[in-house]
């Protein structure tokens, strides 16, 4: 009996800390997947991947179409993301909009919009930076609803 509870304990712990693994890992894939986007020049497809209305660093983006100016100047301009790596994500909680900006439009955004299961994801890069992506996971697929960077 002991020996069955024993092993029951141990797949109980196993379980809990492979669901920590696995989110990490989906925050790797997700940081890992923008970054290797941006590098390779895919504003349509990150504009795909966007949704609206969109945050970008303090500012909302209602329309699709500025979403997809946004990354179109991103890629015009050449902005690189060297070195991406995940620093840390943390799932949303009430005061994670003051990581984008302190301010009530932003608050309202966050209420509004950013459903519990979206994540904040903490992007460093090899130049020192910091790239901040808002993301969810919706029917097998990455959304993006916001970006702040680099910092």
């Amino acid at each position: 009996m002991r020996r069955l509870l024993g092993a029951a304990a141990c797949g109980i712990l196993l379980a809990l800390s492979s669901c920590a693994s696995l989110q990490h890992g989906w925050d790797q894939g997700a940081v890992k997947e923008v970054a290797d986007l941006i590098n390779a020049g895919q504003s349509q497809k990150l504009a795909a991947m966007s949704v609206t209305p969109f945050l970008v660093d303090q500012e909302i983006v209602p329309l699709k179409a500025d979403v997809a100016s946004f990354w179109d100047g991103v890629v015009k301009a050449g902005y690189r993301v060297q070195g991406a790596a995940l620093e840390g994500g943390t799932p949303v909680d009430a005061g994670s909009y003051t990581q984008f900006a302190n301010t009530m439009e932003v608050k309202s955004f966050f209420a509004r919009y950013v459903k519990k299961d979206t994540r904040v994801l903490r992007m460093s890069t090899s130049g020192g930076t910091h790239i901040l992506l808002l993301m969810r996971s919706e029917w097998f697929s990455r959304q993006l609803i916001g970006f702040k960077g680099p910092f």
